[in-house]
Formats: C-alpha cells, structure tokens, sequence
C-alpha cells in the first residue's frame, strides 16, 4: 500500500487557506452535532413519551437507520451533483427531528421508531460526501492535515454534544432539544451552495467507472472498514463497562465522566499534532503499532483496581484514538478511485456505528455472565483480534490508470464560478 502520510512539514494555517475551507469546517460540525446529539435526545424523548426503555430503543433504531443507509446515501453523493444531494439530505434530515419534537408523547412508539430510523438514514450521508469533497479539494501534502483537523473537529463535537443535549433538556424540553438539532442540520443545508465543492465525480472521472457498484467498493473496502469496526467496537465497551469496573473496586461510577472527558481531550490534541508533521513508516505500521498500544493500555483496567490508572490510560488511549481514525480515511483512499470516495467514507461510517453498537450489547451481555475484570481483557482481545484480520487482509492498492493523468475538479462557489484547480495528488508517498 502507498501511504499518503504528507513527506513535507505541514501546517494547519495552510489547510485553512485553502479556499471555502473555514466555511467547511463550520458547517461540517454543524452537521454532525445532532448525530452525536441524538442518542441522549432521544433518550429524552423517549422518557417524555413512556419510558426509558424507550429512548434506549429509539437510540438503538436511529444506529440502525444510519447504518443501514450509509452506503446508499455514500453512493448518492458520488454520482449525483453535491449541492442537491447535501441540500436534500439534510433538509429532510432537519424535517424528521421537528416530526420528532411534535409528535414525541403524542403518538405510539410506532410511529416514533418510523420517524427514528428515518432521521438516522437522512443524517447518515452527509459526513462522508462532505469529507470526500475535503478530500479532494486538498491537495496531497496538506491531505493528512485536513484529514486529522476533521477528526479532531469531530472529537471536539463529539465531547461537547452530550453537555449540550442535557442542558437544552435541562432549559426546555425533549422537543426542545430535537428542534435545536433541527436548526443545527438546517444552517449547512441552507449554506450547502456556498461549500466548496466541484464536478460530480464520476462525471469528472469517467474512466474510474468500474468499481461504482456499492458492493465493488465494499469488497475492495472491507479490511479498512473493518478495522473502524473494531476500533470504535473498543471504545463502545469501555464506555459500557468503566462505571461498572469503577463500582466493582470500590470507587464511585460518576468517575467515569472524568476519565472519558481525559480520553476526549487527549484524542483532540493528538489528532491535531499527528496531522502537523510526517511520522516514520506507513500507513500499515502505524494502524498496526498504535492498535497494539490502544488495546494494551484499555487492557489495563481489567487488570487495575486503582481508579487513577484508569485515567492516564484512557488519556493514553485518547492519544492514539484520532491518528488512528484519520489513517484509516487515508488508507480508505487508497483502495478506492475517487469517484468512491463518498460512498467508502459513509462505509466507514456505518462500520464504526455496528462496531459501537455491538460492543454495547456484547458488554451488556458480559456483564451480566462475567466480572468486570474479565469482561474488559475479553473484548480488548477481541479488538486485537479483529485488527490484525484487517490489517492483514488489506493489501497494497494498484495505481488506477484512469487517476494518473486526470485533473482535480475545479471548486465552485454558489455564483458557479470557480476558485481555481490544481492537480489531482498523486499516489507517491512512503511504502509500506
């Protein structure tokens, strides 16, 4: 595999030069806010409506929804025109979460579910069309900089959003919070025209046609989405079982809020420093060193009985969380033509929601047959295992001939002009 691990010093300033970038940036967080947002919303939704059984099962239906309609929605933003398809998703998107504020505690659960699963399908999309017009519009050098400067925009949404849900549910109601999320989704579609964005890309690559079926991308695509399985199937079963290993030495389950706020902080700033320089070996090296090190280090806890390890190894683990989500978008580009690049990233996306979701009844399930200590050591080992059948399924990708001479798609802004085009990156790199 050729990595695409910039060979120059890069910097953060350089990436947010580039024309549109700030704007996508902005809009890209406000697009994800409701995602991270909805399963404590919805949660509250579903108390206000019956129960919390409920909302568990209302979050457990969106998960689904996204996973589910992904790939569909990935393909949609290959092939089709940006605009329309970002402006339509979320759109409906915002839509579905005013449905859910209205009828929340009005209506049967059945009609709850129906309005869940399609705001978790509408919201499934957008991440990664958008981040595959980042992609593209950036070139080779600065790539691995925008791409740790998304992951770690999307770590610092991802640790503000459940303060968030709670407080606007703390000022106002569930539909409350479900119609703020829907104003989050409504300023990105109304601004859709003003995201850097170019040509379809199957329109501006007409020779990278031979991979555009769902099922093509997929079976070149697997091992790398199978690693984001696993990665976030690690970090869905830590988040279930910290409270009940704190409990089970003696200290209080309220800690874990510490503990995971250290693993938020330090994942933020280390997808910003890995992004700002190149680092020795490949891309294979580096998935395969941090994976053993993350694994090692949430290990631990089943291991441990002092609370204050907990801590220092989840900020560990923090450490190499985001480098490991932006190698996988790396290596993700790799095996793919960029005419599947939108429909590979929503690929990992719905890989990491039913590796999260899994881990989540696995844990629940251990957790009920088994120690703590125990439960931890078994799915870190599952972890590992699952790692090391991805990184040695993937393989090196061949160059695509129809990707050595094409030019990048020239960005337009809203007024169909153009902030001008440089060259598509070319596959040069360190090897792996």
């Amino acid at each position: 595999m050729t990595a695409t691990v910039p060979t120059t010093r890069t910097s953060y300033r350089n990436v947010l030069a580039l024309p549109g970038a700030r704007l996508w940036y902005v809009t890209a967080a406000l697009a994800r806010a409701p995602v991270v947002m909805a399963p404590l919303a919805l949660v509250f939704a579903g108390y206000s409506a019956g129960s919390f059984t409920l909302g568990g099962t209302l979050a457990a239906v969106y998960a689904l929804g996204e996973a589910a309609a992904a790939p569909m929605l990935g393909r949609w933003f290959d092939t089709r025109p940006f605009v329309p398809v970002l402006r339509w998703t979320l759109t409906a998107n915002a839509i579905s979460y005013v449905a859910l504020a209205v009828t929340a505690g009005r209506t049967p659960a059945a009609v709850l579910i129906v309005l869940v699963a399609f705001a978790g399908a509408t919201g499934s999309g957008a991440p990664g069309g958008m981040r595959a017009q980042l992609s593209a519009a950036t070139p080779e050098d600065l790539r691995a900089s925008a791409l740790s400067l998304d992951t770690s925009l999307s770590q610092a949404v991802r640790a503000a959003a459940p303060p968030l849900t709670s407080g606007l549910y703390a000022l106002s109601t569930a539909s409350g919070t479900l119609i703020a999320m829907a104003v989050f989704v409504a300023v990105p579609a109304a601004a859709a025209h003003r995201i850097p964005h170019g040509p379809t890309p199957s329109q501006a690559h007409p020779r990278q046609q031979d991979d555009s079926k769902v099922t093509q991308i997929l079976r070149r695509s697997w091992a790398t989405a199978l690693l984001s399985a696993a990665i976030m199937f690690l970090i869905g079963t830590v988040d279930v079982l910290l409270p009940a290993r704190l409990k089970a030495v003696g200290s209080s389950p309220t800690l874990a809020g510490p503990v995971l706020a250290a693993f938020a902080v330090t994942s933020i700033v280390a997808g910003l420093v890995y992004g700002a320089r190149t680092w020795p070996g490949g891309m294979r090296a580096q998935s395969a060193c941090m994976l053993l090190l993350m694994t090692a280090a949430l290990a631990i806890p089943g291991l441990s009985g002092q609370p204050l390890t907990y801590a220092l190894v989840f900020a560990l683990a923090g450490t190499l969380y985001s480098p490991l989500l932006t190698l996988r978008n790396l290596a993700l580009q790799e095996q793919l033509p960029q005419t599947a690049w939108a429909t590979g990233f929503s690929i990992l996306y719905a890989a990491a929601g039913l590796g999260y979701g899994v881990a989540g009844l696995l844990a629940a399930a251990l957790l009920d047959t088994t120690t703590t200590s125990t439960a931890f050591l078994a799915c870190t080992a599952a972890t590992l295992v699952l790692g090391i059948i991805a990184l040695a399924a993937e393989r090196p990708s061949s160059p695509d001939p129809a990707s050595k001479d094409a030019t990048e798609p020239r960005m337009q802004n809203g007024r169909g002009g153009s902030d001008g085009g440089r060259p598509v990156p070319g596959r040069g790199g360190q090897q792996c």
